[in-house]
């Protein structure tokens, strides 16, 4: 049974992602890159695919098993370390220990805690843009981050056998999507937003973060909207800017993509509709008082596609935000006339 992965979203918000601990890539006692980055460059590099591993050694049995009869096996060397880059995202009490200096620590201890402490910030936000919500997890990836699948059996992964047979299992998904990426760089402008478009459609929606750095090609690909994909992949990047925003604490900037996308010409109606209510739902989770506010981005979305399938729910919102600012009005225009009441109530005992 999976240990269910604790929320650690107050860590979340404070973490940025891809940013370099040192020209000296740094290694787990099993060879694995302990840094996104390092791994990234590494499977560029020689051509490799990524395999991300998530675990939390010694915290819970099945990882701590994954680690001892994968990463301990005589053949992980020569059956994954040399045909992958691989990444290990270690959460054990283990990997936390090294951010921490010794006490009066010399400047190369002190070094080395401060970027374990980087990787481990980075290592907060790869949760949440690899939706993990339990450990031990595993990911194959292309060469450049793009996300294939997650890896799975009828079985928990725990054994070498096990992650080979998973590995061999989705080889011709992971061949799709290399030549599907191939596909991007070939042809004329428009081929390649439509090739872009097809590894987009065929990437599960909780990994599309990763194609950022593809589909901002798109506008410029395609500077007329001559595919009719411009509006979408506009969208498309104002999500993934907004997650890395969000995902750092930056509520307003992530509004801001989404208002960003919505005052695009090339943005369909309903696909405007989605960036204001989201715009709407990311202010009120945010913790925002400004109801006005959060009101005024909800009708703006209603009226820009009432007859849409989201538009009963965004009335229904409406309602409910109208009923605060109503009841709040209330109240307020209560408290002043108590006030009055009580003023003219003094002046009259005088």
């Amino acid at each position: 049974m999976k240990k269910l992965f604790v929320s650690f979203i107050t860590i979340i918000l404070a973490a940025t992602l891809l940013i370099s601990c040192g020209n000296k890539a740094m290694l787990d006692d099993y060879g694995c890159f302990v840094n996104y980055e390092d791994a990234l460059k590494n499977a560029q590099k020689k051509k490799q695919p990524l395999l991300v591993f998530f675990t939390s050694n010694g915290d819970d049995d099945q990882s701590t098993q994954v680690v001892q009869d994968i990463f301990g096996n005589s053949d992980f060397t020569a059956k994954i370390l040399k045909n992958y880059s691989v990444l290990h995202v270690d959460f054990s009490e283990n990997a936390f220990s090294k951010t921490l200096a010794p006490d009066n620590p010399t400047a190369e201890q002190q070094k080395l805690a401060n970027a374990y402490t980087t990787i481990m910030q980075n290592n907060y936000q790869l949760v949440m843009l690899f939706n993990v919500d339990a450990m031990p997890a595993f990911f194959l990836c292309t060469k450049e981050g793009y996300v294939v699948t997650p890896l799975e059996a009828e079985d928990d992964i725990t054994s070498m056998e096990q992650l080979t047979a998973a590995l061999e299992e989705v080889t011709p998904e992971y061949e799709l999507f290399e030549q599907m990426v191939k596909d991007t760089t070939k042809g004329s402008a428009s081929s390649k937003v439509e090739a872009i478009d097809g590894l987009y459609r065929i990437t599960n929606p909780q990994y599309r973060t990763f194609l950022l750095p593809l589909v901002q090609k798109v506008p410029e690909l395609d500077k007329i909207n001559e595919t009719g994909l411009v509006g979408k992949y506009i969208v498309a990047t104002a999500e993934a800017k907004a997650l890395s925003a969000y995902s750092q604490g930056d509520v307003e900037t992530a509004i801001a993509q989404y208002l960003s996308a919505a005052d695009n010409d090339f943005v369909k109606a309903e696909d405007k509709q989605e960036c204001f209510y989201t715009a709407a739902y990311l202010s009120a989770y945010g913790g925002s008082e400004d109801y006005q506010g959060i009101l005024t981005y909800l009708q703006t979305a209603y009226d820009l596609a009432p007859s849409s399938d989201k538009a009963p729910a965004i009335k229904e919102a409406i309602d409910y935000f109208q009923l605060i600012i109503d009841n709040m009005s209330a109240s307020i225009s209560n408290s002043i006339s108590d006030s009055i009441n009580n003023l003219l109530n003094e002046v009259d005992a005088k």
